[in-house]
C-alpha cells in the first residue's frame, strides 16, 4: 500500500518491492477487500491516486516505518560487544613479566576478541599491519602512530612502557 502511494502506480510499486505486477495487484485487492474500503482511485495511464482513507493509511504506515527503522538503529547501536582478532606485539620481558594477568582480565571482559600475542624483541611495524597494538619500552618512531605511557618498568634501568595504536 505504501509503495503504491510513493510510486503513484502499481507497476512502480511492484518494481520497488521486487515483485510481479500481478502480485502487487493481488495484495492491494486483498487489503482493500479485508478493510472494506477503496484505498486508491485507478486513473488512466496506470496511475493510482490515494483516497482520503488511503492518505490516512499511508501517513500512519510511514510513521510506523519511521519508528521501526529507529528501533532497528537503536538495537544495532546498543550492541557494543567487540569481536575479532587483535594482534599484540611485545618484547619477551614485558610479555612474560607484565602481560599474563592483564591479558586474562582483558579476555574476561571481551570474550569475543581473540588476542594473538606476538612475542618478539624486534620492533614490529604497526604501519605495515604486522600488529595492531605494540607494547614497547620506547615511544613509537613512526610519524603517524601515537603512544601512551602505561607504567614504569624496573629492569636494570627505569624505562617507560608505551601502548601504540595505529593511525588516528
Amino acid at each position: 500500500m505504501l509503495a503504491v502511494q510513493r510510486e503513484g502506480s502499481l507497476t512502480g510499486a511492484a518494481k520497488a518491492l521486487g515483485v510481479d505486477h500481478s502480485t502487487a495487484f493481488r495484495r492491494l485487492n486483498v487489503l482493500e477487500a479485508r478493510l472494506g474500503v477503496r484505498l486508491f482511485e485507478r486513473l488512466p495511464g496506470g496511475l493510482y491516486q490515494a483516497t482520503a482513507t488511503g492518505e490516512r493509511m499511508a501517513t500512519t504506515a510511514e510513521r510506523v516505518e519511521d519508528e521501526t527503522l529507529a528501533l532497528d538503529r537503536d538495537i544495532a547501536g546498543s550492541d557494543h560487544r567487540l569481536s575479532g582478532r587483535l594482534r599484540v606485539t611485545s618484547s619477551e620481558t614485558l610479555a612474560y613479566s607484565r602481560l599474563p594477568n592483564h591479558l586474562a582480565a582483558f579476555r574476561r571482559t571481551n570474550p569475543g576478541i581473540v588476542v594473538e600475542l606476538l612475542i618478539d624483541n624486534r620492533v614490529l611495524s604497526l604501519s605495515r599491519r604486522e600488529a595492531d597494538i605494540a607494547l614497547r619500552p620506547v615511544r613509537p618512531k613512526e610519524g603517524d602512530l601515537w603512544g601512551r605511557k602505561l607504567c614504569a618498568a624496573a629492569l636494570d634501568l627505569l624505562c617507560g612502557v608505551h601502548l601504540s595504536g595505529g593511525p588516528r
